[in-house]
């Protein structure tokens, strides 16, 4: 059976095509970060319907207006009392990853020395937290562009800290990034549905801190392809467990 009848053909289109996707040969030194992942729950569901082309891009469009609130600032309408927010930091990486997103940001020394004091993280995953709380008051501001009743019914974060490392795209300037933080914030957000705002203690805060915004650590003991991690919940949340999830997917800190 003939399958290359023209080789010189497929020669000169080889030569004319770039390579997809390849690296430079070596990534950046390894620098401090801070990560944040999100899924939908129920996105594939979702996308099943009909006219889904349609209503997936505004509902995403939505969605990252209000993670976008929480990064550059303005009003949290999802709350009830709809504080107007400041920005935070920049970050230096966001990738659309198909039912969420990474956003990455980057600091020359370790997290909480670059910090004026810890509240600045506090107060971020403060804002995580409150979206992911009030997700089904930013399903509510869809219902005039988006009418479909089956959306999405919740947000889960992960957030994570650690070093990471930049590659390079051998023939652009583009650059993604890699790093055991990274694939752990991933796990974090859908370790356990009932909470869906997980992060890990290896953001740096203090215990004193995490006490006074509602918070505790305990430990995620189930967590496929990692070790156990240390992490840190909202402690109501916690406590509203049931035993049974408790003990298959945590241990108390003793």
């Amino acid at each position: 059976m003939v399958t290359n009848p023209n080789k010189k053909n497929v020669t000169k289109i080889v030569e004319s095509r770039k390579d997809l996707i390849k690296f430079r040969q070596q990534a950046s030194p390894a620098t401090q970060a801070l990560v944040l992942t999100f899924d939908l729950e129920g996105f594939s569901r979702f996308f099943s319907q009909p006219d889904v082309h349609h209503y997936v891009p505004r509902f995403l469009n939505r969605v990252f207006d209000a993670v976008s609130i929480i990064i550059n600032g303005g009003k949290e309408y999802w709350t009830p009392k709809k504080i107007e927010i400041v920005p935070y930091l920049e970050p230096v990486h966001q990738k659309f990853l198909g039912d969420g997103a990474l956003y990455i940001w980057t600091f020359k020394k370790g997290i909480m020395e670059y910090m004026k004091n810890e509240t600045d993280i506090a107060f971020f995953i403060n804002r995580i937290w409150n979206l992911k709380s009030n997700f089904k008051n930013i399903k509510k501001a869809c219902l005039d562009d988006v009418p479909v009743v089956d959306l999405p019914q919740r947000i889960r974060f992960g957030v994570t800290a650690g070093s990471v490392y930049k590659l390079t795209y051998s023939n652009s300037s583009h650059t993604e990034y890699i790093g055991y933080c990274i694939n752990l914030a991933s796990r974090l957000q859908s370790y356990c549905r009932e909470l869906g705002f997980i992060a890990s203690a290896r953001i740096g805060l203090p215990e004193t801190t995490l006490k006074k915004h509602g918070y505790m650590k305990v430990i995620a003991k189930n967590l496929k392809g990692f070790p156990e991690e240390i992490v840190i919940v909202d402690k109501e949340e916690f406590d509203e467990l049931s035993e049974e999830i408790k003990d298959e997917l945590f241990d108390i800190i003793k």
